[in-house]
């Protein structure tokens, strides 16, 4: 235990080293200061558990001390030793905190009173946070068990998918439900050199490979990564936050597995979907597949290097015939191959996946004038190949899918909020409060204002 005495006369800190019978304590380092401005330097680099300190002091007084203690070291348990009955200086030893105030001349056995009930109060505080501590570490420690447990459920059970969007949401502090989710999922085969290299040590191999990949998901923040407790082998990703960009995340992801366990990972990568819980579930079903596919592929009788030639050219899995332009430049660099979209091809490829892909874009970035061309430029497909396929996937075309996008988070707006129209207009991406109007009757049949009347 650290003792502080702080008192501008030595005689005084000699008379309180004297008085205190420090044998009843652990063995003490009793420290000085002169005045509070040293004694906040002490604090900092001592640490000690007990201040007793007086209160008329140059460079600093007691009355600073005790409000610096407060505030920036509250396990401390304070003293005041003072020449002074003044009222004033007893209430402010009781607002920061200061467990009793002494007049001097001292009394020893006031003193020693004194000094025992701080040093019981100090010992008590240190065993509550001591407990607090281990309850916090082993809540830590099964945290990771829950949430795999949680995620687990929520593919195999109708029964758990019921309450897990809750469950998630509260678990991961997510301040909104998810609109657009998706799924990757990670299998190690029996064979494979990481499964072998690490028999025995599976927990291991999976708290490694977690570990990397929520790093890059900002452990919780963007998505989680966990062991699949109904499948022995597996490694599934759900994504709630940029799900358009989970490709992009997952060669984030495998870059770091190979750095830190030598070896890169075939991924499957599900498609976009609606929902938390639901959602997840069926894009980890379509990541599933994606990797089922790679897998009939590399049983297939193929001539010996032709899938690692289509590998290397960021073409694999069912489709391979998609033109490799169509990979989005976010994934066109050295990775990409690894990370295989349902319905084939690596993520990304021209299709159904990549048509959800600009949907699930343009509703993260509806706030933004969007043109075909950013789309296309964005994900290295030509604005025809864009336009006709989306509106096969989707039934309307792009700027029809932006505008309805766009009006229902203007109806939210109109229900749950009193701004004024023309604030509602830019947030939504318009910056003609008028043009925002006329949009908005015509496809609603009345005005903003009416129709947040009619809510």
């Amino acid at each position: 235990m650290k003792v502080l005495i702080v008192d501008d006369e030595a005689h005084v800190r000699e008379a309180i080293r004297l008085l205190i019978d420090w044998e009843l304590y652990d063995p003490a380092e009793v420290l000085e200061a002169s005045s509070g401005r040293e004694a906040i330097a002490m604090i900092e680099r001592h640490a000690p558990q007990i201040v007793l300190t007086d209160m008329i002091m140059p460079a600093g007084g007691g009355i600073d001390l005790l409000e610096w203690i407060s505030r920036s070291a509250p396990d401390i348990k304070t003293l005041v030793i003072s020449g002074h009955g003044d009222f004033d200086f007893a209430r402010q030893t009781l607002r920061y905190g200061g467990m009793d105030y002494l007049l001097k001349p001292i009394d020893g056995d006031q003193l020693n009173d004194a000094f025992a009930r701080a040093v019981d109060s100090w010992r008590t505080s240190e065993e509550s946070r001591r407990r607090l501590r281990e309850q916090t570490m082993e809540v830590n420690r099964f945290k990771p068990v829950y949430r795999d447990k949680l995620c687990s459920d929520l593919l195999g059970s109708a029964v758990a998918r019921a309450s897990a969007d809750q469950e998630l949401i509260r678990e991961f502090m997510l301040t909104d439900e998810p609109r657009t989710v998706r799924s990757a999922v990670l299998r190690l085969g029996e064979h494979s050199p990481l499964w072998q290299r690490y028999a025995g040590r599976t927990d291991l191999l999976f708290f490694t490979l977690a570990n990397v990949a929520n790093e890059v998901l900002g452990h919780g923040r963007d998505g989680y990564a966990f062991r699949n407790l109904g499948r022995e082998r597996e490694m599934p990703i759900f994504f709630w936050a940029a799900a358009a960009h989970a490709g992009e995340k997952l060669v984030r992801i495998n870059a770091g597995i190979a750095s830190v366990l030598g070896e890169s990972l075939h991924f499957g990568l599900g498609g976009c979907a609606d929902g938390l819980a639901e959602g997840l579930r069926a894009s980890y079903l379509q990541a599933e597949e994606a990797l089922n596919q790679r897998t009939a592929i590399q049983a297939a009788a193929v001539p010996a290097g032709t899938h690692a030639a289509r590998s290397r050219t960021g073409i694999s899995g069912a489709g391979s015939n998609a033109a490799s332009s169509a990979v989005p430049p976010a994934l066109s660099a050295e990775g990409s191959e690894y990370i295989h979209a349902f319905e084939g091809g690596p993520a990304g490829a021209a299709g159904a996946g990549v048509m959800e892909d600009i949907a699930a874009y343009i509703r993260e970035h509806y706030r933004e004038d969007l043109t075909l061309q950013d789309l296309a430029d964005r994900f290295f497909l030509s604005r025809e190949y864009i336009s006709r396929r989306f509106k096969r996937e989707f039934g309307e075309n792009v700027f029809d899918y932006l505008a309805n996008v766009r009006l229902e988070r203007a109806k939210r707006l109109l229900l749950d909020s009193d701004m004024l129209v023309v604030r509602i207009a830019e947030l939504v991406g318009y910056q003609d409060e008028k043009y925002f109007s006329r949009v908005f009757k015509k496809t609603t049949g009345c005005s903003p204002n009416e129709f947040r009347r009619k809510g």
